[in-house]
Formats: C-alpha cells, structure tokens, sequence
C-alpha cells in the first residue's frame, strides 16, 4: 500500500441530507459562468456534466404510453428556499420508478431518469410536481457553489445505494448496508449492526470524533451502530466542540459532522429551508480556514443520498456487491447499482481552483470512495480494515491534490442570500425523523413502533429528546 495525500494531517467530513448532484450544483458552469481550470484525470472529459436547456420530465404517466406529450423543463433557479415541498419518495421502490418509470430497472432502459416528476405526482397529488424539476441556482447556494469553484467538485460521485438514508450512511461508514436496502418503517440498529471505519480506527489507536449540530437529538452516527454505543462524550461531541477544536489546533486525524436533523434543521432535507444548511457549511468553513491546521486538512462536503430530486445522469451499473449478506439482500438486490449522483466537494489549500474530478479507474467514486481513502492515507493494513468488497474496489481522492505548494490564497465566500425560515415544529416527523426517534427506543430498550406512534409531531419528538440529552 503506497500512503497517499502526504501534506494532510486532518480530515474532516460533512454529510447533508437528501439532495442530488442537479438539484445542488447542476448549474454550477452553466452559461455565462467561467468554466473549470482542470479537469481530473487529465484524459476525463472537459465537459461539465451538468444541468442543460432540453432537459425535462413527463408531466403524465401517460407520456410512458404515447397518449401525452406534456413535459415539465428543467427551470434555471427554485421558486423558493425549501423545495421541494412536500418531501419526495426515496425508498428503493420508488428510486426505480424515478430512473427507468414503468420498466423494470435494465442497462438500456428507454425512458433513463424520466420518472422522477410522475412519482413525484404520488406524493403531491395535484400539478406541484414541476417543483422536482426546479433546481437551485449558484446564487441560491452562494456558499456550496462558491467552494466547488475555488476548489473541487465531481460531477460523477453516486451515493451507494439507489434507496434512502440509512442504507447510504451506512456504506458511507461500513462499506456495507449489512443487505438493507430501505430504512425501515421502525428502523432497528441490530439490523444494522456492523463494524465502522470507527471501529477500525479505535482499534488502531487513530484518533476521531463526531460532532453533530444539535442541542437535543442524539446523534444518528451513534444510535444506528450498536457497535458504537460503547462510545460516549469523549467521541461524540457538539459542534461547538468542533469549532473550539479547531481554533486550538486539536483535531482529531479523522472527523465526521452531522447537521442538525430534528431542532433547527439545517441538513437540507426537504423541505427544510436550504440557507440554514449553507449558513451550516459556511460556519464549518469559517472554523477549518481560520484554523492552525488549515494547510493540513481536507474538508470534504457531500450528501447522503438525492432524496428524491432530480437528476439527469443515470447510476451505472458496474458496483461491486459488498459481502454475502448483500447477495441478495431485502428485496432481492444484489447491490450491483449505484444509486443517484451527489455533491462531492473537496477543499484544501493543495487543491487547484475550479478543479472537476471523476474515478481514475473504470469503477465510479461512490461513499466507499472515502473509506478506500482512509484506508490508504492512514495505511491501514488490510487484515485491520473493513471488508467490504465495494471499498476494495473503490477509487480514492488522492488525485486532487495536485499542486506543489500549498496556496496563500483566502477565497471569499459569501454568506447565504437572507435568514432561513424555521420549519413548523407542528409538521410531522419525516424518516429520518422518524428512524432517530425508533433506533433511540431500541438502544434503550423500549419498543421503537410505539415510541415513533407517540411522537406524532417534530416537537413531541424534541421534547422527548430533551427530556433525555444523550450524545
């Protein structure tokens, strides 16, 4: 194993929730807008693979049939901060019926990513499914897009798995979703009970941490993987926690930060207002710049899953099944599909200004990409390392640090366009929501299916929470 990304002593990881590559960045270069500097590797295209006019969706589902010819165009901006509303479907299920509508899902498919505004439909019921086709604009997420400019974005990272939350944070941490393939209506850790990359480095004395940006809930990190709840405050902490960390210079080698999902929400899920998840980035951004460590640290952004949103490139099929329990999994998936792309952003002052990278290898970079990253960066050995043949095969991130010398430069980057508004605490739970309120039940040795009945708003759920602070 040859030790990759030498300068850099911290890196730091910030996942949000439920957004696609499009709906966050598909216009990123679009027209008028200076186009990248490089693109990584060399031999890759040097085309941003982005938002374009033509694009659309069928409006009816009886465009699939030839009886409708009706169509929603992807729009330039969204009509509002915290779109769409209501929350799209993003189980496994109806992530088929988003990218290949009626078929069954196949490598040629005849109507690619065109069933996403139809399912949409199912949710809504009325003529707001246009809302999926309306994307935010680089003015909309001054602080995302202004990162992704003055350092690194790829356009072709995917999420893991063609489904939902906790099958994605999953692979992020394990490599595995242990052959889940949705969350689950009450989700239980035990079905989730797998050894993490914090495992791997609690064993190996490597130093970690997470920090989560909550007041009341625990953190989701924690409640998922039993393996974990051996762990306490002196590895799971708050993000003030962070910040202090990384005004003294005391960060650990590897960090993992969670918004907040439940009080206050700033993790972009719909329909959460999305200037609360930037003001979220820009406060992560303000602590590691302004941080001693700034020239020794990779700050990487990415999301979960698209939750939903549209996207116009289709997930390939060439993944490696991670293990036996996988093979198949919950409803017969082999795990052979990546599932929807997502923002990945890299940032360090060894990073080129307005780079695009993509997989160097045949295999696309997907969450286990960080792990294969880990891995070779902290030469961990392989009888020490998670399994997983999905991080086996994975590329990592060693190629976008490509400069010689770390840059001097500060870029600006510009607050959120106004306050977010809050989100009624009256709303009910949604399945994140809902799964953090279900997994603390089992860890606590409660019945998860009554505990999520009785919290039949978000403020139930805070106050329970509140009642009883755990990491």
């Amino acid at each position: 194993m040859t030790r990759i990304l030498q300068q850099i002593e911290h890196i730091v990881v910030v996942m949000m929730e439920n957004r696609s590559f499009d709906n966050m960045a598909g216009w990123l270069y679009g027209p008028g807008t200076q186009p990248p500097a490089q693109f990584l590797p060399a031999s890759s295209a040097k085309t941003f693979n982005g938002l374009h006019a033509g694009l659309f969706n069928p409006a009816s589902e009886l465009y699939f049939t030839g009886q409708s010819q009706e169509t929603y165009p992807v729009f330039d901006k969204a009509a509002a901060f915290n779109m769409p509303d209501p929350n799209p479907n993003e189980d496994f299920p109806n992530v088929n019926l988003q990218l290949y509508g009626p078929e069954a899902p196949n490598q040629n498919p005849m109507w690619p990513n065109l069933g996403f505004a139809t399912n949409y439909k199912l949710v809504t019921g009325s003529n707001i499914p246009v809302e999926i086709m309306e994307p935010f604009s680089p003015a909309q997420v001054p602080v995302l897009s202004a990162l992704a400019r003055n350092f690194a974005v790829s356009d072709a990272w995917f999420s893991s798995v063609p489904s939902e939350t906790w099958p994605n944070r999953c692979f992020f941490h394990s490599g595995t979703s242990n052959g889940n393939v949705v969350n689950g209506a009450y989700p239980n850790p035990f079905d989730w009970d797998v050894r993490t990359i914090f495992n791997v480095l609690e064993d190996l004395g490597i130093s970690w941490r997470v920090y989560s940006d909550t007041l009341v809930a625990p953190a989701l990190t924690w409640v998922m993987f039993p393996q974990l709840w051996g762990f306490g405050l002196d590895r799971f902490g708050h993000f003030s926690d962070f910040r202090e960390a990384c005004a003294k210079g005391t960060l650990p080698r590897y960090t993992f930060l969670e918004p907040s999902f439940l009080d206050n929400p700033n993790d972009d899920h719909p329909p959460h207002d999305i200037r609360a998840g930037e003001q979220f980035l820009l406060d992560i951004w303000q602590a590691v710049s302004r941080s001693p460590l700034w020239e020794k640290t990779l700050l990487f952004i990415t999301y979960d899953e698209h939750g939903g949103t549209y996207d116009h490139v289709m997930p390939p099929w060439n993944a490696a099944c991670p293990d036996a329990k996988s093979n198949p999994g919950q409803q017969g998936f082999t795990f052979n599909r990546f599932g929807v792309r997502v923002p990945a952003i890299a940032v360090s002052p060894w990073i080129q200004a307005g780079t695009v990278f993509r997989s160097p290898i045949g295999v696309p970079c997907d969450h286990t990409s960080m792990l294969a990253t880990l891995r070779d960066w902290l030469e961990i050995p392989a009888d020490k390392m998670l399994s997983s043949a999905r991080i086996a095969a994975a590329p990592t991130l060693a190629q976008v640090v490509t400069l010689e010398e770390p840059r001097t430069d500060l870029p600006d980057i510009p607050p959120p366009p106004g306050q977010a508004e809050p989100t009624p605490t009256s709303r009910p739970l949604n399945d994140l929501q809902k799964s953090l309120v279900s997994a603390s039940a089992v860890q606590k040795g409660a019945d998860p299916v009554q505990a999520v009945n009785a919290h039949r708003t978000r403020q139930d759920a805070i106050n329970a929470f509140a009642a009883s602070r755990t990491p």
